[in-house]
């Protein structure tokens, strides 16, 4: 499938034309899982399960599927995105030591900031899902692990706390990657 082929080209002028088309193949790929891992979640938190369960369970499965197809997703698309801005991928570890670099304008130190914050609370996310989601997981494997009603309300509010936070982060990441672009 050449939307996911990632290709090394010959010329320089080539290689930056390919590694572009690589990340926003990429990034597509990425917002399109997401966007429909965000309507499901929110459809799920925000409607009554007592409306239509079956729908209610079809719309969880499609927030677990899609969830895990955007995690996959951003761990590619991150590495691509950190290697074609030659940036180093430990530096979003450090967050406080993100300073202005020589040939750098303020406005592209909050954007790159904004994006080490973006990736923090999208690990945030993902790692919450992943933990709601083990139980589930397990039991399909045979075995019997729950959490205490106290440590599944934890994980849920910051789950959906860290994506209310998340929000208005990348819609800013966004529109300034646009306005630059």
């Amino acid at each position: 499938m050449s939307f996911f082929k990632l290709t090394i080209a010959e010329d320089v002028i080539q290689k930056k034309t390919q590694s572009y088309k690589n990340v926003t193949n990429f990034l597509s790929a990425f917002i399109i899982s997401f966007t429909v891992t965000l309507v499901s979640g929110f459809w799920f938190f925000g409607v009554s399960h007592e409306i239509n369960w079956n729908a209610s369970q079809m719309v969880l499965t499609l927030h677990l599927l899609g969830g895990g197809l955007s995690f996959m997703l951003f761990l590619v698309y991150f590495f691509l995105h950190q290697r074609d801005k030659e940036l180093q991928w430990w530096r979003f570890l450090i967050p406080w030591k993100i300073r202005l670099e020589e040939d750098e304008t303020p406005l592209h130190l909050k954007q790159r900031k904004l994006g080490v914050y973006l990736t923090w609370l999208l690990l945030i996310i993902y790692l919450t899902g992943l933990s709601i989601a083990l139980p589930g997981a397990v039991f399909f494997l045979g075995y019997l692990h729950l959490y205490s009603f106290e440590q599944l309300m934890l994980l849920n509010n910051i789950h959906v706390w860290a994506t209310y936070i998340m929000l208005p982060i990348l819609l800013m990441h966004f529109l300034w990657s646009a306005k630059k672009n």
